[in-house]
């Protein structure tokens, strides 16, 4: 044994060609070590980082097969794959449209991760892990893939919901197969849903697995590699464990995008189409306001598909799919969209009414009110 490290197992593993399994091994090490050899740990730690695995082939080859489907494949009681694995350093990802604070906690992140080196020299450590929380559509996935394509890591997305499992002790092994893999080599792990884990804290026949589930999640964060990059996204954030959010390195939170960040994501999302929306663009902003990102991509490309094949009732899809909307809006936007439908976009008084549900004396009297 020489510190943490048994040179004969370590041996054996070495001439197995079990290329995943020394990773796993040497991760653990690494950990054990911090606390008796830093100088050690570390050095093994750059080594992993230095040489990062072939390709998630190698998980296959060097795990019994079992084990690999387990972590790769779909469950037995379920469809859902439960890692999914991308190399998105491998192609261009685009930048998501972030507000300010997103973007400085990002670039904090960033700074940190490629200054490990420097930070090592003082005894500390970069951000290693960070959740991020906020409504549907805002972005988070994209945000962790952007991440791992701008460190040029593989990107991993585990869905916690596909991990749950009807047996009783399998969902614990499975989370621990899928974030043992992930230590094994630098990466990003997305695990989405993580309130997964705690949304079902009311079904006592589950309390136990649940508790257990938690302990594992604690006991992982408490000391995830500095050469990977733990995130957790959660649409529910009431309903995560309050351990949990303790031991993130950095809390990230998203919202629906601003008026002016809409307007931004419509430009992007129109790209070369944007001339042909040019005089729709402050109601199509005016309409789309307040929803999240995927909604506004998703309108967009309906619109931009519809001017190309039916060009027609181009205009007539335009309101239609810019309005769907509608009963959410309070009584003065809804006044507020009629009269710019007149003002802005020479629709008439009568067809503004029809669309809006605001009276036409209403828009008349409004109309009056700008002109003086």
């Amino acid at each position: 044994m020489v510190g943490e490290i048994d040179i004969v197992a370590l041996s054996k593993l070495a001439l197995s060609g079990k290329e995943a399994d020394i990773r796993l091994y040497l991760a653990k090490a690494v950990k054990k070590l911090r606390a008796t050899d830093l100088e050690t740990s570390k050095k093994i730690e750059e080594l992993l980082k230095d040489n990062p695995t072939r390709s998630r082939d190698v998980l296959r080859k060097s795990m019994p097969e079992s084990d690999a489907d387990r972590v790769l494949e779909p469950s037995m009681d379920s469809a859902i794959p439960l890692l999914k694995s991308q190399k998105m350093y491998e192609s261009q990802v685009d930048e998501p449209i972030f507000e300010q604070s997103i973007e400085d906690s990002l670039k904090q992140v960033l700074n940190e991760r490629r200054n490990s080196e420097k930070l090592s020299r003082f005894g500390l450590r970069p951000c290693s892990s960070l959740i991020f929380q906020g409504p549907p559509g805002v972005g988070k996935t994209l945000t962790a893939s952007w991440l791992a394509s701008m460190l040029k890591l593989p990107f991993y997305t585990l869905d916690l919901t596909a991990v749950m499992s009807s047996y009783l002790g399998k969902t614990g092994s499975n989370l621990r197969s899928v974030i043992d893999f992930a230590k094994s080599h630098p990466c990003v792990l997305l695990l989405d849903e993580i309130d997964a884990i705690a949304k079902k804290r009311s079904d006592e026949a589950d309390v136990g697995e649940l508790k257990r589930l938690v302990t594992v999640m604690l006991q992982e964060l408490e000391d995830w590699p500095s050469a990977g990059l733990l995130v957790a996204a959660t649409n529910h954030p009431e309903l995560v464990d309050p351990a949990l959010w303790r031991r993130f390195d950095f809390v990230i939170n998203f919202n629906n995008p601003s008026e002016a960040q809409t307007e931004s994501a419509i430009r992007s999302f129109l790209d070369k189409d944007l001339k042909y929306f040019q005089k729709w663009l402050p109601l199509c902003v005016q309409a789309l306001k307040g929803t999240s990102y995927s909604n506004i991509k998703k309108t967009i490309e309906k619109l931009r598909k519809t001017r190309v094949l039916t060009p027609e009732f181009f205009e007539k899809s335009l309101m239609q799919a810019l309005f769907c909307n509608l009963e959410d809006m309070t009584r003065p936007e809804r006044i507020e969209l009629a009269v710019k439908l007149v003002s802005d976009f020479n629709v008439s008084q009568v067809k503004s009414s029809e669309l809006t549900g605001v009276s036409r004396d209403t828009i008349r009297k409004k109309l009056k009110e700008k002109l003086i």
